[in-house]
């Protein structure tokens, strides 16, 4: 392969991953979770509403009896989602607490490092962390799942410490299943949005067709296959010798 040969499809690499990444942020979306307290928040996007996810019904609202224990492991694990627990020697504000066969309670989360986010098929996931400076400390992750069978309460399940010392769960309901958006939300495009999307094709098919003209019909050789290639080698140069001019015009004016 001669080196005009390589360096087109380079060329045409680079358009593509030019295309791939200017696609990405069109069709990401933009979700964001506005967290009212530990176990209310709200999901929205370009101004409007798309979902509420709120715990408050699930707990127990006494800190010495956690609405949830569950068997996982080789522990045993309690949650309270919205009040903090008074148990054992989980009394320092915890709303997931650990404790093995032999009695050895463990603190595995604090109701106030409570997080949210959403991942990228549209499930919330909640994590406690107990110490957020630490990351070695215990910390529990809960993703919402939805169940439609799940009617009367709440299915809690632990399905494994990964990576060490990270313990997780699903947490699946009926209510989540309306409440969590599952697909992007519809977002309007602005003018500028409009443009950079006609541009950046546009610009990707200028390189690709002009350089195909200059080495199959021109014959140019190496750099010269770019199309215009005096012009651009020299734009960098230009674009310097402006933001100089402006800035010494600016200097001189003040």
């Amino acid at each position: 392969m001669t080196h005009s040969a390589m360096l087109l499809q380079r060329l045409r690499a680079f358009s593509l991953l030019a295309v791939l990444a200017m696609m990405s942020l069109v069709m990401a979306a933009e979700y964001e979770i506005i967290v009212d307290n530990p176990c209310v928040a709200t999901i929205k996007a370009d101004g409007k509403v798309y979902g509420t996810i709120d715990l408050t019904s699930l707990d127990s609202k006494d800190p010495t009896k956690p609405a949830f224990q569950i068997v996982g492991g080789g522990y045993t694990y309690m949650y309270n989602p919205c009040t903090a627990m008074n148990y054992h020697t989980c009394n320092e504000g915890q709303t997931v607490c650990q404790t093995d066969t032999k009695s050895a309670f463990y603190k595995a989360g604090k109701l106030n490092e409570t997080t949210y986010r959403m991942d990228g098929l549209g499930k919330v996931i909640l994590n406690y962390k107990q110490d957020p400076t630490d990351a070695n400390a215990r910390q529990s992750i809960f993703v919402l799942e939805c169940d439609e069978d799940a009617v009367k309460a709440p299915v809690l399940n632990f399905t494994g410490e990964i990576p060490s010392g990270h313990y997780n769960f699903v947490f699946a309901w009926k209510n989540f299943c309306h409440e969590i958006p599952t697909t992007p939300p519809p977002s309007g495009l602005g003018v500028g949005a409009i443009l950079l999307i006609c541009f950046f094709p546009s610009l990707v098919t200028y390189f690709i067709v002009g350089a195909v003209i200059q080495l199959k019909v021109r014959g140019a050789q190496g750099l010269e296959i770019i199309p215009n290639y005096n012009f651009w080698s020299s734009l960098p140069g230009l674009v310097l010798d402006g933001v100089r001019f402006a800035t010494t015009r600016s200097c001189s004016w003040g």
